[in-house]
Order: C-alpha cells, then sequence, then structure tokens
C-alpha cells in the first residue's frame, strides 16, 4: 500500500510538474491581395502588422488576413500565458496564368477623382504648384498616401518620396498607367475613367510592379464634379477658398470610417461572408457595439454600420456568424444657409460587401444661384429632368460623394438620401411636386429622385427621404419648372385660374431670400403652383 502511494505521489508531482504545451502556429500563403490563413493548436488572440503599420487583431484557432502590399507581415498569437510568433515574407502577386485574366492576384483599391486641382510644395523650393486631381499624382493624393515632389528639374515635379520611402541611388519611385510608364512626371500625366495607375519602388530601371518590395494598385474613377476649393482652369484659384460660397455660406465636410473594428476576422467560405469579432477588444477603439436579434450595430465618429446575421453566435464576448447584410447610416450633417435655414441631411448606404478599409466623405455646399452650379452638373440635371418637360428653376445644396476602397455597384449597392427640413419651406416651394433631388452619377449622367415625405421630428421638422440611388457620387437638391416652349411651337395656354395671376419665373428673386438648400426653393409660383394642387 505506501509503495502504491508513493507511485502515486510520484505520477502526480510528475504531471504537476511537466511544462504546458507551447502554443504552435503553422502560416501559409504569403502573396500581397491573397490570404495568409494562420492555424492555431488553440483559440487566441492575433496581432497582424503589416510593414510595421497599423495592428489588426482577431481571435480564432484558423484565422485568414489578406495583406494589401508586398513587405513583411509580423504574426503574433496569445493564448492561456503562452505565445507564438511568424514572419511571413509578402510578394507582389504575378500572372494568373492558366489563360485566365491578365490583371495580377493583387489589392486594387477604387480612387475617384473629381475635376480641378490641388496645391502641391516641392520639398525643395517650398513653392507650391496647381496639379490636376485627374492625373497620376492626384491618384496618390485621393488615395492618402503621403508623397514629396521635387521642383529641381524643368520637366516637372519630380516624386522623391511614397509613403515614407525615399529615393536612394539608382532606386526609386516608378509609375505605371495601364500597364505603360510614362515619359513625363505624374503630375503632368492625365489619367482616365478605368485607367489602371500602378505605383511601385523600382530598385533598377528594369524591375517591373510584380518584382517591387512595396506597390500600390488602383483603378480610377474620374467624376464631373468639381472639387470644393478646386479650379477647374488648372490655376489653383478659387475666388471664395476652400469650403466657402460665393455669398459666404460655408459648406459641410464630414468623413466616415467604414471599416470594420479591431479584433474582428472576416472569411470568405462557399460565396458567403463568415465574421467574427472580439466586442472588448473592439470597444477598446472607441466603437461602441450593441445587438438588436441578430444584428451587430457599431456606432462610431458619425457613422453606424449595421451587420445583420443569417445564424448568430456569442460565446465569452466573442461575437460571430455569417452575413445576410450590411448597412450604413451617417449622422445628418446640418447645413446653415445665408439667411439661417438649417436642413439636416443624411445618408442610408446599402453595402453590397463588408468594407475592410475604406471611408466616404461628403461635403455640402449651399447655392445661392444657378451661376454657382459647375455647368456640366447643371447640363446633366436639365438633361434627366428634360424627361418630364422639365428643367431646373433653382438649385439649393450640392453634395458630392467621395470613396476611398469603394466601387459603386461592387461594393456600394443603394443610396437613400434623408432631408430634415422645416415645412413653411416646403409650403412656399409649392410642396414636394415642385421640388426634386438629382443624383450625378460617377459617369456623368444622371437620374431623379422624387422626394416622398415619411413622418416629423419631435419638434414638427419634416422628414423627407429621396431614393433609391444607384450608388454614391453627387446629388443636387433643385426646384423645377415647366421648361420652356421651343421656338417655333404653338403652346396651348393654360387654363386661367382665379388665384393664378403670375408667370412661372427663373429668376429665383423669392428663393434666393431663403436659401434654396431644401430651406426654401420657391421657383415655381402662380400658375405652376395651382396647376400642380
Amino acid at each position: 500500500m505506501h509503495r502504491f502511494l508513493s507511485a502515486l505521489i510520484i505520477t502526480i508531482l510528475f504531471v504537476c510538474a511537466a511544462p504546458v504545451a507551447a502554443l504552435s502556429m503553422d502560416t501559409s500563403g504569403g502573396t500581397a491581395g491573397q490570404a495568409v490563413v494562420v492555424t492555431l493548436d488553440a483559440p487566441a488572440f492575433v496581432t497582424f502588422q503589416m510593414n510595421s503599420g497599423v495592428p489588426v487583431y482577431a481571435y480564432g484557432s484558423t484565422i485568414s488576413f489578406i495583406p494589401a502590399a508586398s513587405g513583411t507581415l509580423s504574426i503574433t498569437a496569445t493564448a492561456a500565458g503562452q505565445t507564438a510568433v511568424a514572419s511571413v515574407p509578402v510578394a507582389t502577386g504575378g500572372s494568373s496564368g492558366g489563360g485566365g485574366s491578365d490583371t495580377p492576384p493583387v489589392f486594387w483599391r477604387t480612387v475617384t477623382l473629381p475635376k480641378g486641382d490641388f496645391s502641391v510644395t516641392a520639398d525643395n523650393s517650398k513653392k507650391s504648384y496647381p496639379v490636376s486631381w485627374q492625373s497620376g499624382l492626384g491618384v496618390l493624393q485621393k488615395a492618402g498616401i503621403s508623397f514629396k515632389v521635387s521642383d529641381k528639374w524643368d520637366s516637372g515635379l519630380f516624386t522623391i518620396e511614397v509613403d515614407g520611402t525615399p529615393n536612394e541611388g539608382l532606386a526609386g519611385w516608378m509609375y505605371q498607367v495601364n500597364g505603360l510608364s510614362p515619359g513625363v512626371t505624374a503630375d503632368q500625366k492625365p489619367v482616365s475613367n478605368g485607367d489602371e495607375v500602378i505605383w511601385y519602388y523600382s530598385e533598377s530601371m528594369s524591375q517591373t510592379p510584380d518584382q517591387s518590395p512595396k506597390a500600390f494598385y488602383f483603378r480610377v474613377q474620374t467624376s464631373s464634379v468639381l472639387a470644393p476649393g478646386s479650379s477647374s482652369t488648372g490655376t489653383g484659384e478659387t475666388g471664395t477658398g476652400d469650403g466657402v460660397t460665393a455669398d459666404g455660406a460655408t459648406a459641410e465636410a464630414v468623413s466616415y470610417p467604414l471599416s470594420l473594428p479591431p479584433g474582428s476576422d472576416l472569411r470568405l467560405s462557399d460565396g458567403r461572408m463568415h465574421l467574427t469579432v472580439n466586442v472588448p477588444m473592439a470597444t477598446s477603439s472607441g466603437d461602441t457595439i450593441t445587438f438588436a436579434g441578430n444584428t451587430m450595430i457599431i456606432t462610431r465618429d458619425d457613422v453606424t454600420l449595421r451587420i445583420r446575421f443569417v445564424d448568430f453566435t456569442d460565446k465569452i464576448g466573442v461575437s460571430s456568424g455569417t452575413i445576410a447584410d450590411v448597412t450604413a447610416e451617417t449622422k445628418p450633417v446640418q447645413v446653415t444657409c445665408p439667411n439661417g435655414a438649417t436642413p439636416e441631411i443624411g445618408l442610408f448606404v446599402s453595402l453590397m460587401t463588408v468594407p475592410m478599409d475604406a471611408d466616404i466623405g461628403s461635403t455640402i455646399t449651399p447655392i445661392s444661384g444657378l451661376s454657382d452650379v459647375p455647368t456640366a452638373i447643371l447640363s446633366a440635371a436639365n438633361t434627366v429632368l428634360g424627361a418630364e418637360g422639365m428643367t431646373v428653376s433653382t438649385a439649393g445644396w450640392l453634395m458630392n460623394v467621395e470613396k476611398r476602397g469603394l466601387e459603386n455597384g461592387v461594393d456600394v449597392g443603394d443610396v437613400t438620401v434623408r432631408i430634415t427640413v422645416d415645412p413653411a419651406f416646403i409650403r412656399q416651394a409649392g410642396g414636394l411636386s415642385a421640388l426634386r433631388l438629382v443624383h450625378i452619377m460617377d459617369d456623368g449622367t444622371a437620374e431623379v429622385l422624387v422626394l416622398r415625405s415619411v413622418g416629423t421630428t419631435a419638434d414638427g421638422r419634416m422628414i423627407l427621404e429621396a431614393g433609391p440611388a444607384k450608388g454614391l457620387s453627387s446629388f443636387i437638391f433643385v426646384s423645377i419648372m415647366e421648361a420652356p416652349v421651343a421656338s417655333g411651337t404653338v403652346a396651348i395656354p393654360p387654363v386661367a385660374s382665379p388665384a393664378s395671376s403670375t408667370a412661372p419665373t427663373q429668376s429665383g428673386t423669392a428663393l434666393s431670400a431663403i436659401c434654396a438648400a431644401v430651406a426654401g426653393l420657391i421657383g415655381v409660383t402662380g400658375i405652376y403652383c395651382n396647376k400642380k394642387r
């Protein structure tokens, strides 16, 4: 008996003294734009850091991470006091081969370039130069990637640094447009809708983007909308300054981040998206996460993301499920008009994919007269309204929406615009039938969005909605009037109405007094108002 107890004690001591098995990690993959898969022998908190950049967090035992560029991916996993680390070299993907697409399997970002120009200061001389947004250098500016230029050479602004990496010796930054290296500096190279632009660090004159240690891939969308504070003449002069209209009204600019919070793991399986979120880790970044049934509600700054799951589980703060749909709702922006009117405008966006790194920016500018409306926008609006036999009488406000990491029809689906306004202005404008919201799409064409009333606020303001619009680009709020009769056409006069004493006018005199930004677009008076009623 004593021998048995001694053996048992020795066995227990041996087991207790045995070291805890170390956390093991296996990785596979190493191509930009394709998943690096991490497999662990136990669920763990995992940190991904690409090229010592911003860390991305996830939780699980099998996690996929898609690096956007080449370089070094550092991975750290922690569970039960054990840590495993790995360093994965990431190369730029080559041709897909096998007779497939010629497009390399890398991460392409879509940038939308407005008309007009922006200012660039040469690093050596400190002189400022106007550069077209729709240029090779405009692509970097719009994508938010830092760069430095030099005006040492007369041929243009030579790029000497991109994303913190400077030129050294014979190595430096190059760019391609549709697979070709232009013979001019990037500030002088115009780009068009559909162009593919690649910026890459070349260690020799013969190096290609897929051989580069650092490369950025962009698909270009061009817009007919003039960037706020820009000039379409290329002079860089605006006359009124950034964000200020001709009559002194201030344009409102807001940015809405749409990326998933830290602690998120998104995987694609059988054509469906599966999301896992470590809620405590996600909320540590400042996001607020709540749940309504199978819907996860992520609130940050001025935007709310709603992710609805087909199925849903929550275990010790780690929530996961298969995604059914994703929507984004922006906080309404209040526009201050010269007369003190304050309409509020917000967006409801249906997302076709879950954005890993994306945002939208909105700039809303009150308009005091049709002369303030860019010619291309006014022309597009009149063209589409012509199908109704109408034309623009006055314009109220113009909202330009920029997209980063998003593409209409691919990432962005239907969009609804919500407007809150004092009902007195709607009555003065002749009712909703006299008002339209016109959506100017990325290709310059337009669609008319009819306004509808969906309720009132607690303080009696009217809530209007317009949509669905086909994506995000530019929206202009207008009042309408009957299009003038073409010369040589015999017009049948309207039946006289006792209340009608004035004819329709395009002068907008009454409207100019109340800031046509939803705020009282009185462009249809007299006969037209009575006919509509």
